[in-house]
């Protein structure tokens, strides 16, 4: 019979939303040799969630080996706090932030190229999407916790909220994206980069009333789609005020 060990974990911040209970010391059983990290997501946590683990007052790496009667504390990346970065069991993203969605956040993903992101997303095998994050030093984007635990990934994060334009306050704000944004200069079906054309060059590519009101009109290099500040454009742009750029 093998022995049982128990081991305490007190989260911190939003790591909490990974719990329905609101008891601040986990409990956690178990037997044999584990790590904190194997520990950490078998409460449910991925570890791309988490970037700093203590145990009495000191930092400890995922590979720390769980002894009975530890007490951790776990806490989500410090956005207004400098921790040493050796410190650290996720590495902080630099840069300007690039994205890969799983299938499920399309319409997060779009959104997300609006404000002028590369923002990947398809019917892509969990392999294939971490594959894709790690090689394009991408965070990934999901609402299945089970993908953001596969041991190559780096950069993840689960979005919290179900409404895709909340999701998208939700991800400007966890990545301060304000400072990266570009709106309206990608495709949102294609992500890549829009190329400004002449007017002349889209006559018999958009209505007549659209030609003969607008003046200024971009084109994706790849699909060949037009765009141009219609209506849509002025609910985006309102949006983007009322949401995101508000304060």
């Amino acid at each position: 019979m093998k022995y049982e060990k128990i081991a305490f974990f007190r989260f911190f911040g939003r790591l909490n939303d990974f719990f329905r209970n609101s008891e601040r010391i986990k409990t956690h059983r178990f037997t044999g040799f584990q790590t904190v990290k194997d520990r950490i997501e078998a409460l449910g946590v991925p570890h791309v969630e988490v970037s700093l683990i203590t145990l009495n007052g000191k930092p400890v790496g995922f590979d720390h080996m769980v002894e009975d009667g530890e007490l951790f504390f776990v806490y989500p990346e410090f956005q207004n706090i400098e921790i040493p970065e050796d410190w650290l069991v996720t590495p902080r993203y630099i840069g300007e932030p690039r994205f890969v969605l799983d299938i499920h956040l399309g319409k997060l993903a779009r959104l997300l190229r609006m404000l002028g992101f590369e923002a990947v997303f398809g019917e892509e095998s969990d392999e294939k999407l971490c594959w894709m994050a790690v090689k394009k030093k991408a965070i990934l984007l999901s609402r299945d916790t089970g993908l953001l635990k596969r041991k190559e990934l780096v950069f993840g994060y689960y979005v919290r909220n179900t409404d895709p334009k909340e999701q998208l306050v939700e991800v400007v704000e966890r990545y301060d994206l304000k400072k990266w944004m570009k709106p309206f200069t990608r495709c949102i079906e294609c992500g890549v980069e829009l190329e400004e054309v002449p007017k002349e060059a889209v006559k018999n590519r958009v209505p007549p009333k659209v030609y003969g009101f607008f003046n200024e009109f971009a084109r994706c290099p790849v699909c060949g789609r037009i765009y141009w500040k219609g209506s849509h454009y002025d609910h985006m742009v309102e949006f983007i005020k009322s949401n995101i750029n508000k304060g």
